[in-house]
């Protein structure tokens, strides 16, 4: 045998032992990298500068993070940050890498369910899926939980599969995903329960009552040795994290402070049906755009389940999906990315339904050999618009005064600016670049020694953008006014040991304050301008408001805005 012939041998020897390792890892490869061109240079969102300002001092009671924690992740952006000495790029970094793991684990968790073609199609389109890649180039958490989500899902179908060491792997894994985002350890936990429950499925067969009896108390043994494994794991994060807020009083007060806030007025229990329909809405619109064109892959299950049907990997993933699904339906949901807890899953299935159809064409075709080919040439059209509307798409401007026409179209319109278009490059960009016109405005006109700035919570025409002015312009004084829906309040950082809003109308400023500049993208229509307001117009459609102050009070939206006499 000549040289080239025993190396081509020897090659492809190896690829057939170790292919799967390659591919995995070279998809991994390609998701890092595509990252780096379109990560954030700024810190995103308030969240993000949540995060960034827990590096500087952790305190959940001044949401740094905000509840539930977060402890683990905010160590590990530390650990980032000190050779980084960037708080966003150590979180962006992080994101990039739970990305390229995420990706990682999908491949192998797919080719256990499945096979290897199914596993490059899962792993190669959620590289590519429009929230998925957003989501891995900004410093939030939804990245890593997209990967806690996988991780636990790799090690509970082994579980079911009779692993007993996968079981308690599983629900070591949970308990420490919890530390990165809770989230993870309440929705994959119904999952793990599930999987430990039916372990020994696979291998049962008929036996006496006695021995039903003995396994059934083997299997309630596996439960409560793996419930120990995740307790404890939990408490490596718990307790430091209670420690570092003050204890457990102080935690559960800026928890339930939260809860009754922010995600009560969502819930089924304390919110309408209008808002669980909008966040249905929100919910799907965000699954729409994870899954980019793999989502028209679903018009393909009537045809999969007659061919394949409904089985095991099947019904594993379905619980998976559920749970999650369910709460951000009927409890919250916040942003998009949450949907980064089961997206995985539903990349795998619907991946899995087009291999099949792909495989049933070349059957007809009578060309069973075509599979791999076909099956490339159905993934890369849907790989490019995917990369396609994510590098390209950009956000239309909103139009807020000349709304003619029907509500629900401009309710509609609305909501694709906020939960489609919005998440892509070229949204990040002009987002970025709004954040910075504002601040490097503000700080070349307004002197912190006269200025204080005023932000807004309610606004329906302004982010919030307390915490971005309180990262980036600390020397100033700066209030956050509730306004709109009550109850009313505001917050002072600089005079804050936490989140909770003070409920006085009155607003006492520094003497040296001779001027408020309000930090708001647009005014709010339904309350009246101060007299002696000045409006000054920005870049990207966005705009500055400056009222000088006298000597008597300022009066705007219920709230009273003195200078001490002395």
């Amino acid at each position: 045998m000549s040289p080239a012939r025993t190396w081509a041998e020897g090659a492809r020897a190896h690829l057939l032992r170790h292919g799967d390792t390659w591919i995995a890892g070279g998809l991994a490869a390609l998701t890092l990298v595509s990252r780096w061109p379109y990560r954030a240079r700024m810190l995103y969102n308030w969240d993000a500068v949540q995060f960034a300002l827990a590096l500087r001092e952790f305190d959940v009671a001044k949401h740094q993070p905000h509840p539930p924690g977060y402890l683990l992740y905010v160590a590990l952006g530390r650990l980032l940050n000190a050779s980084l000495g960037d708080p966003n790029m150590a979180y962006v970094t992080l994101a990039m890498l739970f990305s390229a793991a995420t990706t990682f684990m999908v491949y192998w968790l797919a080719r256990a369910l499945y096979d290897r073609v199914t596993a490059a199609a899962a792993a190669a389109l959620l590289a590519v899926s429009p929230l998925f890649w957003f989501y891995g180039s900004v410093g939030l958490t939804y990245a890593g939980e997209a990967f806690g989500a996988v991780l636990v899902a790799w090690f509970t179908w082994g579980a079911l599969r009779g692993d007993t060491r996968q079981l308690y792997a599983g629900a070591l894994a949970l308990g420490l995903v919890g530390g990165i985002r809770q989230s993870v350890l309440v929705l994959l936990f119904p999952l793990w329960l599930a999987c430990a429950i039916n372990s020994d499925l696979v291998s049962r067969l008929p036996m006496a009552a006695a021995q039903l009896e003995q396994r059934g108390i083997r299997r309630l043994g596996r439960i409560g040795r793996g419930l120990l494994v995740m307790g404890g794991a939990v408490l490596t994060w718990l307790l430091p994290m209670l420690w570092l807020t003050g204890g457990l009083e102080a935690y559960l007060r800026a928890s339930s402070q939260l809860y009754g806030s922010v995600v009560l007025p969502t819930s089924v229990l304390g919110g309408s049906l209008d808002v669980t329909l909008a966040q249905a809405r929100y919910v799907l619109a965000s699954v729409v755009i994870g899954l980019g064109p793999l989502a028209l892959a679903a018009a393909a299950l009537p045809l999969y389940l007659r061919r394949a049907g409904w089985g095991r990997p099947e019904w594993f993933l379905a619980v998976w999906v559920a749970p999650p699904a369910v709460f951000y339906t009927l409890v919250h949901f916040g942003q998009a990315g949450y949907v980064l807890t089961f997206l995985p899953a539903l990349v795998i299935l619907l991946s899995r339904v087009l291999v099949e159809a792909v495989a049933a064409g070349s059957e007809r075709l009578r060309r069973p050999n075509w599979r791999w080919g076909l099956t490339a040439a159905a993934l890369v059209p849907l790989c490019v618009v995917s990369t396609g509307f994510f590098v390209s798409a950009r956000p239309v401007p909103r139009e807020f005064n000349n709304r003619t026409g029907d509500a629900w179209v401009w309710r509609a319109k609305d909501e694709a600016h906020d939960w489609i278009m919005s998440r892509t490059a070229a949204a990040l960009r002009e987002h970025e670049a709004v954040i910075r016109t504002y601040v490097d405005t503000i700080r070349a006109v307004y002197d912190p020694s006269d200025t204080a700035l005023v932000t807004e919570l309610g606004n329906r025409r302004s982010y919030p953008w307390l915490r971005h002015a309180m990262f980036y312009m600390p020397e100033y004084a700066i209030y956050q006014l509730q306004v709109g829906e009550p109850p009313r309040g505001f917050y002072a950082p600089q005079s804050s040991a936490t989140m909770i809003l003070s409920l006085s109308s009155t607003i006492e400023v520094p003497r040296r304050v001779r001027q408020l500049v309000w930090f708001v993208d647009h005014w709010d229509p339904e309350e009246p301008r101060p007299p002696g307001l000045l409006e000054v117009q920005l870049p990207y459609g966005r705009y500055l408001y400056v009222l000088p102050l006298g000597r008597g009070r300022v009066e705007y939206a219920g709230y009273s805005f003195v200078r001490p006499a002395r």
